[in-house]
């Protein structure tokens, strides 16, 4: 399971790198894109989530999940800096989608 959810994660990630904004759509939950459009999507990224939209790489914690949900901690490097995110998953039917991501306060982080 881990490997199939991390799998995801790194796809959409790598998408991200190939500014692929199309493919990195399709890595998020069926709900996320019918409430927020292709566009607006690509906004809350660029706008909230700078690591996720220029990273370099990422580091993966531990994988909770209970077969239909899926939890995870994902550590992401850019050239300007790094940041932790929380990860949800929910399983669909073509695989792991990603249902919400949270960046973890930076004031409240050990510098890396």
């Amino acid at each position: 399971m881990r490997k199939e959810i991390i799998g995801t994660i790194d796809g959409q990630l790598a998408a991200f790198r190939k500014k692929d904004i199309t493919k990195a759509f399709a890595f998020s939950a069926a709900a996320l894109r019918a409430q927020k459009p292709l566009p607006i999507f690509v906004a809350i990224v660029r706008a909230s989530y700078p690591e996720i939209w220029a990273n370099t790489h990422a580091d993966y914690g531990i994988v909770r999940d209970d077969g239909e949900t899926a939890t995870v901690v994902v550590r992401v490097y850019a050239k300007d800096g790094n940041a932790s995110y929380d990860y949800t998953l929910v399983r669909e039917p073509e695989g792991w989608r990603i249902e919400g991501v949270l960046r973890h306060d930076p004031s409240k982080e050990e510098k890396v």
